[in-house]
């Protein structure tokens, strides 16, 4: 006495594809005996291409064909000063892109079990770009055991957000392009080693 649905009975599958192609060209260089300088840029065209497939005989497809053809240069730099021999300074800044998921770019319904959501893709959603900077201390002050301070900044450009809204009473969430984010922070990492190898015969 069960009844099965299928509220999406138009295109449940679709097809996608990602061609990517890229070179890219990196110097390393010793400026000084403190200074090295790691440079580079790479240039990435990327085609992607997400098409509803019909599943029944009975019911066409009624949704669109979606395509991102894009192409970048995305330039990398990273200077490091050397304090001493255990101690340095690095300064990086690169561009980055994220491309959206392919489930996301597509107009239908899906179900994601872990967050026990609907989600629906969005045909209009591009490519995020990323500006990232990056200053960090590092102190190795024995093998493998260090400590290092570092602060980070970030502006993209079309970021990916989650929304969501109601449909029929049923909470539907999609995604869509925030115009603009920043980000930044700091943060401090320590790694040391401590012996235990007496521990068990310590009095306590």
């Amino acid at each position: 006495n069960v009844q099965l649905i299928d509220t999406n009975e138009g295109f449940p599958a679709f097809l996608a594809t990602l061609r990517n192609h890229a070179a890219f060209a990196k110097i390393d260089a010793q400026l000084t005996d403190d200074l090295q300088l790691d440079a580079g840029v790479r240039y990435e065209k990327g085609d992607m291409a997400v098409s509803p497939t019909q599943v029944f005989a009975d019911t066409p497809i009624t949704g669109n064909d979606t395509r991102l053809n894009n192409d970048y240069w995305l330039p990398a730099a990273t200077l490091t000063w050397q304090l001493q021999d255990d101690m340095q300074v690095r300064f990086n800044a690169s561009k980055t892109i994220a491309r959206p998921q392919f489930r996301e770019l597509i107009f239908q319904f899906y179900f994601d079990p872990e967050t026990n959501r609907t989600y629906r893709g969005n045909p209009n959603l591009q490519d995020s770009t990323l500006t990232n900077a990056e200053a960090r201390y590092e102190w190795y002050f024995a093998r493998d055991q260090r400590v290092s301070v570092a602060g980070f900044y970030k502006k993209i450009k079309n970021p990916i957000e989650t929304f969501s809204s109601f449909s029929d009473n049923t909470v539907v969430s999609s995604f869509a392009n925030a115009p603009e984010a920043t980000l930044y922070g700091a943060e401090v990492e320590l790694q040391k080693y401590f012996p235990l190898e007496g521990l068990g015969n310590a009095s306590w």
